[in-house]
């Protein structure tokens, strides 16, 4: 019998390197939901091999964009999806690349569907009349996804189409708030990789900060090399006379990394590059209470009591929210139970697939 659902072809990044984007393509590439509901198709879009690789040229990443197009070229013209769904970035020459796969999709008269799991577009167009115009001109005709209506602003200047939205999900793993309030000393986490625009350097010197006030507690790390070393970091801990309260861990995964998340009394990610933060939805998950960043669609997740965000990222505000949340008790608990609560009514990988799902056969659950 001839299949007669619709095609859909993925241009997309896929681990390695693993990061947010990446996994949630997994996910998607793995979906039962998706791949029996639609003949689907896929393409790596990744050139980068380790994180370090994501903002460096090289000859090898141009040969290998070179391929992508090339492919991406081939399926179109041998097929006709009903989405050609890509997941573009703003800078770079990612960019390039990712605008490149666009203007084909339009030229072969197939339809994009642009998935934005990060910002930037507006602040890197602002001061440019040309990036404008070329960002305005790729995104004609095309059809959006954001991660968050707080992500629209970011694309209003370049596109007055209508917005799905589709926030990210995470496997559920964990189905009863089993944190532990009663720690002492508070065990901090941080995990994610060992970025600067994460916030780890901020860490340090809040809890350096901390320290010398007396307050008790114990900071484990865990995370990949980025553009921050594990040499460096060492140093600084030493520097700092931080060696007794500190403990660099390495990436985890897995059971492992879970283990990490049920014995953390305060999970901490104060950054200015996470745009959504799955790392997010993974502590509270566990019903870790959260300090993070007000950017992006980070307040969507740990905002109206379900986390603390910064106002400001600098190393006074970390400080001062995570004095608050060592020192109460009470907030902790409160944080914990309804960051859980959240999470299992809106961020579970199956209510992510479904909510896709009605995005590509036409019934999206919500537009902007």
């Amino acid at each position: 019998m001839k299949n007669t659902a619709k095609k859909i072809l993925f241009i997309m990044q896929f681990p390695p390197p693993i990061h947010g984007v990446s996994v949630m393509n997994d996910i998607i590439r793995n979906s039962t939901l998706i791949n029996s509901k639609f003949q689907c198709d896929y393409i790596n879009l990744a050139t980068a091999k380790n994180i370090n690789d994501l903002q460096k040229n090289s000859f090898f990443k141009y040969v290998l964009t070179l391929k992508i197009i090339s492919k991406s070229f081939y399926k179109m013209l041998t097929n006709r999806y009903e989405y050609v769904y890509i997941t573009i970035f703003p800078f770079g020459f990612s960019f390039i690349k990712d605008s490149i796969i666009v203007l084909i999709v339009r030229f072969l008269g197939q339809k994009p569907l642009l998935h934005l799991h990060t910002y930037g577009f507006r602040e890197n167009s602002i001061y440019s009349k040309f990036k404008k115009k070329y960002y305005s001109f790729v995104f004609k005709n095309v059809n959006v996804i954001c991660l968050s209506p707080l992500l629209i602003e970011d694309i209003s200047h370049i596109y007055k189409g209508k917005v799905f939205i589709l926030p990210n999900g995470i496997p559920q793993v964990n189905f009863k708030n089993t944190y532990n309030n009663e720690q002492n000393p508070i065990t901090l986490l941080y995990l994610s990789n060992l970025i600067k625009g994460k916030g780890i350097l901020l860490i340090i010197d809040a809890i350096d900060r901390l320290n010398k006030k007396g307050i008790n507690f114990f900071f484990r790390i865990v995370g990949s090399e980025g553009d921050i070393k594990y040499s460096q970091l060492t140093e600084l801990i030493k520097l700092k006379g931080l060696e007794n309260k500190v403990i660099i861990l390495g990436p985890k995964f897995g059971n492992d990394k879970y283990d990490e998340f049920k014995n953390a009394g305060i999970f901490l990610l104060p950054s200015n590059y996470d745009t959504f933060g799955l790392v997010l939805l993974e502590a509270m998950q566990y019903g870790v209470p959260c300090i993070s960043s007000n950017i992006g669609g980070i307040p969507d997740l740990i905002g109206d009591g379900r986390g603390v965000l910064m106002e400001n990222i600098s190393v006074d505000e970390l400080e001062l929210c995570l004095n608050k949340l060592l020192t109460d008790k009470l907030l902790r608990q409160n944080i914990s139970h309804k960051s859980f609560d959240y999470y299992i009514s809106n961020f579970t990988v199956n209510i992510f697939e479904s909510r896709l799902y009605n995005i590509l056969s036409g019934n999206p659950d919500l537009i902007v």
